[in-house]
């Protein structure tokens, strides 16, 4: 019976050396080996010449917003047909803070019109993340309900700006609507 038990003891162990001795000459093989398409395509970065500057350009770029610029004043542009004009002068009898009130709710920023309220609900939570209010809109338009998220009422077109340039860096298209 001891032969028998130095035999399989023996025969295990020789085994495991000859199963390692084998993974180590087939690692060694592959690893002198050429791999295939690791020289022959060059990679996107190795393309791109630096700036003089030593800054490399950002390939997003045609994909920003440009911010509105509030409208130059020309006589031949009539304030009521330009969304984006100056909100006119109070008038003498209108007291001051219902003229701050006006003057501060004339836009609202629209980032999208859905079919089902579950997609405007989705764009609404994804504008809470980046802290941002929004409110959905249901309308009737053409015998479908379409729900509209809008964001504002806002007064100053720096405000407008600045959040228009957030969404857009978060990917989300936005218009400009003028509150009547």
């Amino acid at each position: 019976m001891r032969s028998e038990r130095g035999n399989t003891l023996i025969g295990l162990v020789a085994g495991l050396v000859l199963g390692l001795a084998l993974a180590v000459a087939v690692a060694v093989y592959l690893t002198r080996a050429p791999v295939p398409f690791v020289n022959k395509v060059q990679r996107p970065t190795e393309n791109v010449n630096p700036a003089a500057d030593g800054k490399l350009p950002d390939p997003n770029q045609p994909l920003y917003s440009k911010p509105i610029e509030p409208p130059k004043t020309d006589a031949k542009l009539d304030a009521r047909t330009d969304p984006l004009a100056a909100p006119p002068p109070p008038e003498k009898g209108v007291p001051p803070a219902e003229a701050a009130a006006a003057e501060t709710s004339r836009y609202l920023l629209q980032a999208g019109a859905f079919r089902t309220p579950d997609d405007a609900d989705a764009m609404r939570a994804r504008l809470a993340l980046l802290g941002l209010e929004a409110r959905v809109y249901p309308v009737e338009q053409g015998g479908a309900t379409l729900y509209r998220v809008r964001l504002g009422p806002y007064g100053q077109i720096d405000d407008l700006n600045r959040i228009r340039k957030e969404l857009a860096e978060n990917g989300i298209d936005s218009q400009i609507v003028r509150i009547k």
